[in-house]
């Protein structure tokens, strides 16, 4: 017989509500929440943001830094650090380089942001040597001299208030889902009740996640069955 279980969503609203505690504590109590009522998309999306995602293809747009490319020229024995467009790199490598990636987990996150201490303003990731010939073309065009210029290494960079930027997204986005969750099934979600008719009641989740955390909070809500309450047998 299962137990008559209570998840507080009031504790996940007031951890969000809290500038001093990690966005990972509400992250994993609406893991679990998920777990319990067997929400597949929350309970992935929770466990990314907490993990990190190994998959650039997935990765949230607030994740994604504009980047900038920087190249050491060297034309004969000198080296000159130099910009170079992104935009002037051949199709589909520069929609890729476009923006820069941050896969970390929100815990990491977070102590990258209070162990940098505003030491820089940008983050700084190394183009991979062995990609380095997308780069010659464009830098020869661009910078034209006597002698025939050498791109040796690239940078690709990005603000770093992006690293700041990210859990704070993730929590306002966090706090207008569950406010939507707590309208439907009550800040108090009895467990039980809610299985009674989970597949409904998971897709009204799902709606809710999709526009507050997918769709940056666009409230075309697509409700299923007689209503968006709470539900039982």
């Amino acid at each position: 017989m299962e137990r008559n279980q209570t998840f507080l969503l009031q504790q996940v609203i007031d951890d969000l509500l809290d500038p001093t505690l990690s966005v990972e504590a509400p992250l994993l109590k609406l893991k679990y929440f998920a777990l319990l009522v067997k929400n597949s998309k929350l309970a992935a999306y929770t466990d990314l943001e907490i993990n990190g995602y190994k998959d650039a293809k997935i990765l949230p747009r607030y994740r994604q830094g504009l980047a900038a490319l920087t190249i050491n020229l060297q034309v004969g024995i000198d080296n000159y650090k130099k910009e170079l467009p992104i935009s002037m790199i051949e199709k589909p490598y520069a929609s890729q380089l476009k923006y820069l990636p941050v896969p970390e987990g929100i815990k990491v996150i977070e102590f990258m942001i209070a162990k940098s201490g505003q030491k820089s303003d940008l983050i700084t990731v190394a183009f991979p040597m062995e990609s380095l010939h997308l780069l010659q073309g464009p830098a020869g065009k661009l910078y034209r001299t006597n002698l025939r210029p050498t791109v040796t290494e690239a940078w690709l960079t990005t603000n770093a208030n992006i690293l700041v930027q990210i859990p704070s997204t993730v929590r306002s986005r966090l706090l207008a889902f569950t406010m939507d969750i707590a309208e439907s099934f009550g800040f108090d979600i009895q467990i039980s009740k809610f299985k009674g008719n989970q597949i409904e009641n998971n897709q009204i989740i799902n709606n809710y996640f999709r526009n507050e955390i997918i769709n940056q909070g666009d409230r075309n809500i697509v409700n299923t069955g007689n209503g968006s309450s709470l539900k039982g047998k």
